[in-house]
C-alpha cells in the first residue's frame, strides 16, 4: 500500500480562534496539493497541577519518517520548555522540511505576521479620512514589547504628518477596570483633549468604550476609538469597532505553499511576512456600513451559553460514570457512549501503548511482582468509531500512528491529543470531523481529562490490588517458611470446618515438632536452625494435598488440618513426611540429621470451638512419639 503524503502540524490550544483559523488554512491548502494533515495538539501552560506534567508526551506521537513536511506553530505555546523540546526534536529526528509560524527566530524558515505596520495605516486612516489632529495612543503594560512596537508605528505616522506629539499623547496601563479608568482620566484631564484614541488591541478598546459610555460620552461622536485584532464581539456591537484584521488562515496556507516549494527543491526565504489589514467599522467615525445585528448576535451568545451549560452537565455525568470503572473494557464501553455525542465527530480512535497499565518499579519491588514483558513497538487500538460504526479492536506497530486500513481518502485532517496523567503516558486519541473541519472545542479538554482520570484510576487500582495482596500475604503467611501463620490458618481453616460440620465429615488434626532444634541452634547457629525449620516446612508442603492446609504455629511447631481422613490415611501422611526427611538426610551432608515428630487425631465435630480440643489430642500424640525417639541428631 502506498503511503499517503502527509504534513504534520504542532500546535497548542487548538481550540483558540487563532489556532483554529491557522489550522483551517493549513488543511485547506494541503488538500489542494493532495496532502493529508495530522495535527498534534497540547494544552501546555494551563494550571492543571500534577495532571499537566505529562504535556511532553506529545513528543512521542509523530513518526519522524512519516511526513513530507512539518509546520510548527511555535507562537501558540505558553511553556517555553515544551516549545524548545519540540523544536529540538524536529532538528534532531526529522529530515523533512520544517516551517515555523513564529515572530521569533527558531532556526527554521519562518512565517510571521506584520501587525505593527498596519497599526500605522490605522492612524493614517484617522488623519486622512477623518482629519483628526489630536490623536492619542493607549498601550498595554502587560505585553510591553508588542505595545512598544505599536507605539513606534503610531509615532512614525504622526510625525510623517507633522502632527503634535507630547508626553500626553500616550498612556500605558493594564487591562483592569481601574487601569482603563485611569487612562480616561488622564486623557480627559488634558486642556487639548484627544479627538481619537488608538488602542493597543480590541480588548482595551472595548473596555475604553464601555467606560466612556458610563461617563456620558458617545463614540465616535465625542471621541473616536480604534482597536487591533478584530475580536468577534467588537464586530457585533454598536458602534462596530474599527480594528486590524489578521489573515491567520493565509498564514496557514502560506506555510503549506512554502513546504511544497521546499519539497520541489526550490529555495525559500528564511522569513516570509504576511501583512494584516485594517478593518473599518464605525467607531472611528465612518458610516455604519457594516451594521451590527445585536439581536442575532445575542441569540448566538445565548446558544453558546446553553452549549456550555450542556457540556458542563455532560462532563459531570461522564466523570461520575467513569469514576466507578473497574476494568478497561467497561471503561471503553462508557467512553463509546459519550463519544457518539461529540458534535460533528466523524472518527474517533483511542490508542493505548502496550505498557499503559504497567506496574511501577517501586510497586513491583515491594510486592515481589515479576516485570512484565511488553512489545515497545506495539499499540492497542482499544476503541474505534467511524461514521457511527464501532470497529473491532486490534494491535498495530508504531510504523504508523493509525493502522493503514483506517485512513479514508475523504479525510484530510486528523487531530491527535496525548492521553496522560502526571508523567504517565497512556497513549492518544485521534479525531476527525465532518467535512474536515477543525471542530475541536474547548469543552473537549475536560472530556479527555475524564478519560485520563479513568485510565489513571485503573492503574492505581491495579497497583493497590498488588499492595493489598502483599499485605494479605504479610498478614497470613509465615515469612520464614511460606506456610500460613496463625492468622492465615484461622482464615483458611474456616471452609474446612464448615464442610466438616455441615456434611458430618471427620477432621484430621496433625501436630509436628522439629526434633532437637536447640541442639542445632547451640551447635551450628540459629541460621542452621532456621534452615532445618524450612526443610520440615517443605516436607509438610510436599506431602500435602488439596484437602489439607499447613501452618507454622511458631518456633519449630507446625499443624496440619485435613477433611475426611481415615486413621490409615493419616498414618500414611505422616510416613510421607518422615520419608521426605530421610531422603533429604541421605542426599545432604549437614553435620546433623533433620528429624521431626508428628501426632494426629481424627474425629467429627459439631461446632468450631471443638477444633482446639482436636489439636490438643494431636499434640499429646506427637509428644508420645517424641519421647520414644533417641535424642541424638548429630552425625
Amino acid at each position: 500500500m502506498n503511503q499517503p503524503k502527509k504534513i504534520g502540524v504542532f500546535v497548542s490550544h487548538i481550540y483558540g480562534e487563532y489556532q483554529h483559523k491557522l489550522c483551517t488554512g493549513i488543511v485547506r491548502k494541503a488538500a489542494e496539493y493532495g496532502y493529508r494533515v495530522e495535527i498534534f495538539t497540547s494544552n501546555d501552560g494551563e494550571n492543571l497541577g500534577d495532571y499537566g506534567i505529562g504535556e511532553r508526551s506529545v513528543l512521542h506521537l509523530p513518526r519522524p519518517d512519516s511526513y513530507s513536511g512539518i509546520i510548527m506553530a511555535s507562537g501558540t505555546y505558553l511553556l517555553p520548555e515544551l516549545e524548545k523540546d519540540i523544536l529540538t526534536m524536529l532538528k534532531e529526528q526529522f529530515t523533512c522540511p520544517v516551517i515555523d509560524v513564529n515572530q521569533i527566530e527558531s532556526g527554521f524558515p519562518r512565517i510571521t505576521l506584520e501587525n505593527h505596520a498596519p497599526f500605522g495605516a490605522l492612524v493614517e486612516h484617522l488623519i486622512t479620512v477623518h482629519n483628526y489632529k489630536r490623536i492619542c495612543y493607549l498601550g498595554n503594560s502587560t505585553e510591553e514589547s508588542f505595545s512598544r512596537k505599536r507605539l513606534e508605528a503610531f509615532t512614525m505616522r504622526m510625525e510623517a504628518h507633522q502632527l503634535p506629539l507630547t508626553e500626553d499623547s500616550s498612556y500605558i496601563c493594564n487591562f483592569s477596570k481601574e487601569g482603563i479608568l485611569s487612562a480616561i482620566n488622564f486623557f480627559l484631564s488634558q486642556q487639548n483633549k484627544p479627538e481619537a484614541i488608538v488602542c493597543y488591541n480590541d480588548r482595551m478598546a472595548l473596555s475604553l468604550i464601555s467606560e466612556l459610555k458610563n461617563k456620558g460620552l458617545r463614540v465616535p461622536e465625542d471621541l473616536a476609538v480604534t482597536g487591533c485584532d478584530t475580536l468577534e464581539f467588537g464586530q457585533n456591537t454598536k458602534p462596530v469597532l474599527t480594528s486590524i484584521s489578521f489573515p491567520i488562515d493565509v498564514i496557514g496556507e502560506t506555510a503549506v505553499t512554502q513546504l511544497i516549494h521546499s519539497l520541489h527543491g526550490d529555495a525559500i526565504p528564511p522569513l516570509t511576512t504576511i501583512t494584516a489589514d485594517i478593518s473599518i467599522g464605525c467607531s472611528c467615525g465612518c458610516a455604519d456600513a457594516n451594521r451590527a445585528y445585536p439581536y442575532a448576535y445575542s441569540r448566538l451568545l445565548n446558544s453558546r451559553v446553553e452549549a456550555l451549560e450542556s457540556n458542563l452537565i455532560l462532563d459531570m455525568h461522564m466523570a461520575a460514570n467513569l469514576q466507578g470503572v473497574t476494568d478497561i473494557d467497561q471503561g471503553m464501553e462508557l467512553v463509546e457512549q459519550f463519544a457518539r455525542n461529540l458534535p460533528d465527530c466523524r472518527e474517533m480512535y483511542v490508542c493505548l501503548y502496550e505498557d499503559w497499565n504497567e506496574v511501577s518499579g517501586h510497586i513491583r519491588e515491594i510486592t515481589y511482582t515479576e516485570e512484565e514483558q511488553y512489545d515497545s513497538d506495539c499499540i492497542l487500538l482499544k476503541l474505534a468509531l467511524k461514521d457511527g460504526k464501532k470497529l473491532p479492536e486490534c494491535t498495530f506497530t508504531k510504523r504508523n500512528i493509525l493502522p493503514d486500513y483506517l485512513y479514508d481518502p475523504a479525510t484530510t485532517a486528523y487531530i491527535f491529543a496525548p492521553l496522560f496523567f502526571g508523567e504517565k503516558d497512556f497513549g492518544y486519541i485521534a479525531l476527525s470531523y465532518q467535512n474536515n473541519k477543525i471542530s475541536y472545542s474547548f469543552p473537549f479538554i475536560s472530556w479527555i481529562m475524564n478519560v485520563n482520570s479513568m485510565l489513571k484510576s485503573l492503574c492505581d487500582a491495579q497497583n493497590m490490588g498488588l499492595l493489598v495482596g502483599r499485605l494479605e500475604d504479610i498478614y497470613t503467611t509465615d515469612e520464614l517458611t511460606g506456610l500460613y501463620n496463625r492468622q492465615g490458618f484461622r482464615i483458611h481453616s474456616a471452609p474446612f470446618l464448615q464442610t466438616a460440620i455441615v456434611e458430618q465429615k471427620s477432621l484430621m488434626a496433625v501436630i509436628w515438632d522439629l526434633d532437637c532444634l536447640k541442639v542445632i541452634n547451640d551447635t551450628f547457629g540459629h541460621t542452621e536452625g532456621n534452615f532445618a525449620i524450612q526443610v520440615l516446612a517443605h516436607a509438610l508442603e510436599n506431602s500435602s494435598s488439596s484437602n489439607i492446609i499447613c501452618s507454622r504455629l511458631g518456633g519449630d511447631e507446625f499443624q496440619m488440618l485435613g477433611v475426611d481422613f481415615t486413621p490409615d490415611q493419616a498414618a500414611t501422611l505422616l510416613e510421607k513426611v518422615h520419608k521426605y526427611l530421610d531422603n533429604y538426610n541421605k542426599l545432604h551432608t549437614k553435620g546433623y540429621f533433620i528429624q521431626a515428630s508428628g501426632g494426629f487425631h481424627i474425629q467429627r465435630i459439631s461446632q468450631t470451638d471443638q477444633l482446639q480440643e482436636l489439636f490438643d489430642k494431636a499434640d499429646q500424640a506427637m509428644y508420645l512419639e517424641k519421647r520414644s525417639k533417641p535424642k541424638n541428631i548429630l552425625r
